[in-house]
């Protein structure tokens, strides 16, 4: 099914679709490889990131929208000059937690696109409020200061 349409079930989805566009939904249920293909990019963090929920697991490249790519490079190569490997493994800067995750959530988010990412729950105190600093200062909306419980998130609109 080509460039469909989302149900839209609250105000950011119009929006949402506006800026990244229909899915194309195969017959699993999920994007196909054609959109996966077109929206989607691997990225390489500037160090290898730890996955969050397996800690003997490391990622070389994760899957992120096409739109922030860069951005989110940049936002990375900053914090990786800003401080040193064991900081951002003190602070959980160094782990993975999410960013392409089609379906998840009860509603429609840009997690679903990969234009969304989250920090790892160790991020915290100074070190977070550094780190959305970065993450603003390179185009990045920081879902914290208008929804409590998502201070670790953060959208490219």
């Amino acid at each position: 099914m080509r460039f469909v349409q989302l149900a839209p079930v609250n105000d950011t989805v119009p929006e949402m679709q506006k800026l990244y566009g229909e899915f194309d939904i195969g017959l699993d249920g999920r994007p196909t490889m054609l959109w996966e293909a077109r929206n989607l990019k691997k990225w390489r963090s500037p160090a290898m990131l730890q996955m969050a929920f397996f800690p003997d697991c490391y990622a070389a490249k994760v899957w992120v929208n096409r739109r922030i790519f860069g951005p989110l490079a940049q936002a990375y190569e900053e914090i990786c000059a800003r401080w040193t490997t064991e900081a951002r493994a003190a602070y959980g800067l160094n782990q993975f937690c999410k960013c392409y995750s089609f379906g998840d959530g009860d509603a429609p988010s840009l997690f679903w696109y990969g234009a969304a990412w989250r920090l790892s729950q160790q991020v915290g105190g100074e070190a977070l409020a550094e780190v959305v600093k970065v993450f603003t200062r390179h185009g990045f909306t920081h879902c914290g200061s208008m929804d409590k419980r998502r201070v670790r998130d953060f959208e490219f609109w």
